[in-house]
């Protein structure tokens, strides 16, 4: 597959380059404004997809085919212009347009207005092109167009990006949630979950997105706490008409939708919980009013509705209020049925062994979004972002085997039920504003402020004793925590700041700049509170139960005649109904500055360097450590960064570039990995290391991109990243089974290739055909190795000396192909989508001598069909994960001993929208 793959490229690279060509390049000026400059109107090759927009300039460069051609110069409400002309190979053509209003308008009815939709692939392409930084973006038009439903799935569509199953965890050239930085508009946005440096991106769904931005490579106006990527997304704003969207869908999938589902008791439909708290007061007296078992049903067909509008309002010639609203609801029911196993040692012995794994998720999420600009004129706009999402996920872990401390002889079972429910809040504001003085600099200025309350309400956890020797059922004992309730919330307060100074050498409007210097100053605090408390039902010997009827056991009676206790984690004493916390403070102060030199017509730098000071501090209290009398205090991390970067872009000629990125960062340790909390799962627990130190990175990425035509891209990357004392989650050696912790476990070195490709391979229009037909191909495909060299702690003996990096696939390959037919405003677009992820590592082996764990590689095939029937009415058909793979982790031995797998079912999916 690999050698296929680089033979095909090869083979389009040369087809690109073999073709003879020439150049037309001129400018477009405006008839109707004195022959001043004419910018973003459209100037392309009839019959062909080669074509752009001219610039602030209403200069145009086109590389066209030698021979005769029809060049086409529109504008919207002027005339359109066409003009045959002959090229010859090598040569470069002059071709100057006048474009004037069309007979009837009178140019007042003709409003100008020089913005650009970055929701377009063209657009994007264009800017991609024009920068000198490494950066790779994906509009709404492509997200549409491969039916992508969230930004957490539209990163995987960029080469070298991939994303862990079952987890909100996105890997970026092998490297994970810890390594790359997420941010809205260009500001910082918070986690939404404890365990985790970065917001769940499945939160953010495609109705507000207009692009994201995926920076793999560093430069000093970005975070300085980031390896893998800097994932910005832009929100949508106003565009076009005022105009009104609703869409609807519903999916069903072939393993969930109409077969028995089980849900959460106190739980609800819309996913917005009852109360997030508890309410007990006494040990003595039991408060709860919902029951332990689950409810029975059928999982219905998921749902999604959305609603935007936007609209503006001229104030006068220059200035003007534009506002983008959207509203959306969505559910989704999922069920899958596995295994999990935990081999205690290569020879194939076992820990816990559930040979059935269910699990039963209903998920809700809602998302406001208003997006205000007011553009006072042409040299000052101001822009506030409100966004409120909220998110309700409810799992059922329904596990059955064995479990040796629970239950290991002969025909008795352990089944362990585990109900979780999580529900997060987010609320962002934000206020942007960007000013231009005079003709050579400008000063923007950035300010959010952002909260985040993570809810985990009332976990219930239960472990039956089942023998079927004596067909009796009874409440696992021995251990309090087998039995019980969990509460949990966090809230996080984020505020951060930027502004930054651009001072041009020459002149900015005319774009005759040689050079520009940027001077920035950031700040961030991050402010996190989090409680936990267990309520244990200390059951004093195993008592019968009938699990459809658990309440019938667990009730006050029995509290009071003594068949159980109630405990918390800090037992029965006067602070029992304290919670376990940890209290952290973040504050960061950074400045930068940056040189942007042109140092020929071909070749540009960009070159900076970025001081960052920081302030951390995290305070706990738990049941085994408290850090104020046992630590002396909070832990305490006071590091300061000077950060080089360096960027160099070097025009080969119109269509090919070279460019060449270095930079040193580095990786923090997050709040969660430094407070010894423990989490416990179904089947793991984890806890944080107070000892934990940062990380330092050092990167380097080469690459060469071709742009053949409007719309068509060709590159490839050669990248490396060094990293010391770099930050994983380990395997203790622990009394019980899948026990996590963090170490700075050694330094990993990362090396690999990309490839890219979006390119047009069937034009099925003519020249003469007053429609657009054809067949496009996009694919990007990633090889990478990875390697970890292990420091031995008391902590931590890893099994063997090298290992790759924990979700690192060393080959991703992203590929789609699709037809699109527009005439007028119908539009037809179907697309084949494939993706294939090679096996991973997915924890490191180091107890007992374990080898570590892999997941097996996942093909996977989308289809997505679109039909636009008129201005108003569209049509979308979806069918997702078509190949339906087992997802299967092993033990890394000869007969690879498998410990979990799955699989996701079908996804078929029918969506209306109408536009008003």
């Amino acid at each position: 597959m690999k050698k296929i793959l680089f033979i095909a490229f090869l083979s389009l690279c040369n087809l690109a380059f073999s073709q003879s060509k020439g150049t037309v390049t001129g400018t477009v000026t405006d008839k109707e404004m004195s022959g001043e400059a004419l910018p973003f109107a459209n100037v392309f090759i009839k019959g062909t997809s080669i074509g752009g927009t001219t610039d602030m300039d209403g200069k145009y460069t086109l590389s066209v085919p030698a021979g005769n051609q029809t060049i086409v110069f529109s504008f919207v409400g002027y005339q359109t212009i066409e003009k045959q002309i002959v090229i010859k190979e090598n040569e470069t053509l002059t071709v100057n347009q006048e474009l004037g209003a069309n007979e009837g308008v009178a140019l007042d009815e003709v409003k100008i207005n020089a913005t650009v939709s970055r929701e377009k692939e063209t657009a994007l392409l264009l800017e991609q092109r024009k920068a000198t930084v490494i950066k790779e973006s994906i509009g709404a038009q492509e997200l549409s167009k491969k039916g992508v439903s969230d930004a957490a799935t539209a990163t995987t569509k960029v080469a070298g990006v991939s994303k862990q199953e079952g987890s909100n965890k996105v890997y970026v050239r092998g490297l994970g949630d810890r390594y790359n930085t997420t941010t809205l508009n260009g500001l910082p946005l918070p986690s939404n979950d404890p365990r985790f440096k970065n917001i769940s991106l499945e939160l953010f769904g495609t109705d507000m997105i207009q692009n994201i931005g995926v920076s793999k490579t560093f430069s000093a106006n970005l975070s300085g706490d980031v390896s893998g990527a800097n994932i910005d997304l832009a929100s949508k704003e106003h565009s076009g008409n005022s105009s009104i969207n609703i869409g609807f869908s519903s999916s069903a999938n072939t393993q969930t939708t109409g077969k028995n589902f089980k849900t959460i008791d106190g739980a609800n439909w819309f996913g917005i919980a009852n109360s997030t708290k508890h309410k007990v007061t006494s040990l003595n007296v039991l408060p709860f009013t919902d029951n332990f078992t689950p409810n029975n049903t059928h999982a219905a067909l998921n749902t999604s509705l959305s609603i935007s509008g936007s609209k503006r309002f001229d104030i006068n010639e220059d200035s003007n209020l534009s506002m983008f609203l959207v509203g959306s609801f969505g559910n989704k029911y999922n069920f899958r049925n596995g295994t999990s196993i935990n081999y205690l040692r290569n020879d194939g012995s076992t820990g816990n062994r559930f040979t059935s794994a269910k699990q039963y998720n209903y998920e809700t999420s809602k998302m406001l979004m208003g997006n205000f600009i007011y553009k006072i004129n042409n040299n000052h706009k101001v822009s506030y972002n409100s966004l409120f999402i909220h998110s309700n996920n409810q799992n059922i872990q329904d596990y059955f085997g064995k479990k040796p401390d629970v239950a290991d002889s002969e025909g008795v079972f352990a089944n362990i039920v585990l109900q979780t429910e999580n529900q997060n809040r987010l609320f962002v504001n934000q206020l942007l504003s960007e000013h231009k003085f005079g003709e050579s600099i400008d000063l923007n200025l950035g300010a959010t402020y952002n909260m985040v309350n993570n809810d985990e309400p009332n976990r219930k956890k239960n472990i039956f004793v089942v023998n079927k020797n004596d067909n009796t059922i009874k409440f696992a004992s021995g251990a309090a925590r087998n039995n019980s309730r969990y509460y949990h919330n966090l809230t996080e307060d984020d505020f951060a700041a930027k502004t930054s100074l651009i001072k041009y050498f020459g002149t900015r409007i005319k774009d005759e700049h040689k050079a520009k210097i940027t001077l920035g100053y950031e700040f961030r605090n991050t402010v996190r509170d989090f409680r936990a408390i267990y309520f244990d039902y200390d059951l004093a010997a195993p008592t019968e139960v009938d699990p459809n009827n658990i309440s019938q056991v667990l009730n006050q009676q029995s509290l009071d005649n003594g068949v159980f206790r109630l405990k918390t984690g800090f037992g029965f004493g006067d602070n029992a109904l304290d919670p376990f916390t940890y209290d952290a403070d973040k504050m960061t102060n950074a400045a930068y500055a940056m040189l942007d030199y042109q140092i020929t017509d071909k070749f540009f730098m960009n070159i900076g360097a970025r001081y960052e000071n920081i302030w951390m501090d995290v305070a706990w209290k738990t049941n085994l450590t408290n850090s104020t009398t046992d630590n002396g205090g909070p832990k305490k991390l006071r590091d300061n960064y000077i950060l080089p970067s360096l960027n160099l872009k070097y025009d080969i000629n119109d269509d090919n570039l070279l460019r060449l990125s270095a930079s040193k960062t580095y990786t923090y340790p997050q709040f969660k990995e430094v407070a010894p909390f423990v989490y416990e799962g179904v089947d793991y627990q984890e806890e944080g290391n107070e000892n934990l130190q940062p990380s330092t990175n050092y990167n380097l990425d080469f690459k060469w991109e071709m742009f053949p035509n409007r719309g068509e891209l060709i590159s490839a990357t050669i990248f490396g990243k060094y990293i010391e004392d770099g930050i994983n989650r380990i395997e203790l050696n622990a009394a019980s089974d899948n026990f996590f912790s963090f170490n700075n476990t050694g330094n990993t070195t990362i090396y690999g290739a990309e490839i890219e490709l979006r390119k047009q391979i069937l034009n099925l229009s003519k020249n003469n055909d007053e429609h657009d037909q054809n067949i496009k191909l996009g694919l990007n495909a990633t090889y990478m190795n990875t390697n970890q060299t292990f420091n031995v702690t008391n902590q931590f003996n890893p099994t063997n000396s090298e290992e790759p990096t924990e979700g690192a696939a060393p080959f991703l390959l992203n590929t789609d192909i699709s037809y699109n037919y527009k005439k007028d405003n119908k539009e037809t677009i179907a697309t084949l989508i494939f993706n294939y992820q090679g096996e991973k590592l997915y924890s490191i082996g180091s107890v007992n001598g374990l080898q570590s764990i892999y997941q097996k590689s996942i093909p996977t095939l989308d289809f997505v069909f679109k039909r636009q029937f008129n201005k108003k009415l569209g049509l979308k058909i979806n069918a997702k994960n078509l190949l339906n793979p087992s997802y299967e982790m092993y033990r890394d031995v000869p007969n690879k001993l498998v410990t979990k797998s799955f699989k996701r079912g079908i996804d078929f999916s029918l969506g209306l929208s109408y536009k008003l």
